[in-house]
C-alpha cells in the first residue's frame, strides 16, 4: 500500500471514531499520527473520500465519509466500516424497516442500502440521522436478513434476526 492510500485509511478511520469540524482539526489528528501533509493535499484526500460537512449533535459541524470511494482494498475495508459504524439500531415496523444512524451519516447509509441488488428493498429515505427503507410486501423476513446483512453491523443483526 503506497503513502496516499495509508493516509486516506488514516483519515477514514479519524473521521469515523472523532467528531472533526474543520480541515485544521484534521491536520492536528493526522499530525499525532505522523502524517505531515499540507492543506491542499488534505482538500484533495477529503474530495477523494467524498466528504461532507453536516451539522453535528453538538451544534457545529463535522465530516463525514461518503460512499463510492477509490478501489483500494485498504481503503474499501475504512469505507466498508461507514454502515456498520455509523447505524445504532434497526426495526421492522410494517411495510418499512426504521434504520437509526449516528446524526449525519442516514444519507451514506441509505446510498448502502439503495445500493443492495434485491427486488424486496424498494426506495429509502433518509433524513440527519434516520432512514425509512420501503419494503415489498411479499419480502420474506429471512430475505430482508439476508440482504441487509451486508451493511448492518452483525451485533445489531443477532439482535434483529428473531425480530425479522
Amino acid at each position: 500500500m503506497n503513502k496516499r492510500q495509508t493516509r486516506l485509511t488514516a483519515i477514514a478511520n479519524i473521521l469515523l471514531n472523532n467528531i472533526v469540524g474543520s480541515q485544521e482539526e484534521l491536520l492536528d489528528y493526522l499530525k499525532k499520527q505522523g502524517y505531515s501533509v499540507t492543506q491542499a493535499t488534505l482538500s484533495r484526500d477529503l474530495k477523494t473520500l467524498r466528504t461532507s460537512k453536516v451539522a453535528s449533535e453538538l451544534g457545529g459541524y463535522r465530516y463525514v465519509i461518503g460512499q463510492g470511494l477509490p478501489s483500494d482494498k485498504d481503503v474499501e475495508r475504512s469505507v466498508d466500516k461507514v454502515s456498520r459504524v455509523a447505524i445504532e439500531s434497526v426495526t421492522l415496523s410494517g411495510q418499512l424497516i426504521i434504520i437509526r444512524t449516528r446524526n449525519g451519516y442516514a444519507g451514506g447509509v441509505a446510498y448502502d442500502v439503495d445500493d443492495i441488488n434485491s427486488p424486496y428493498l424498494l426506495g429509502t429515505i433518509a433524513g440527519a440521522d434516520t432512514v425509512f427503507v420501503a419494503v415489498s410486501q411479499d419480502a420474506p423476513r429471512s430475505e430482508l436478513f439476508k440482504a441487509l446483512s451486508t451493511i448492518i453491523p452483525e451485533q445489531i443483526l443477532r439482535e434483529r434476526s428473531s425480530g425479522f
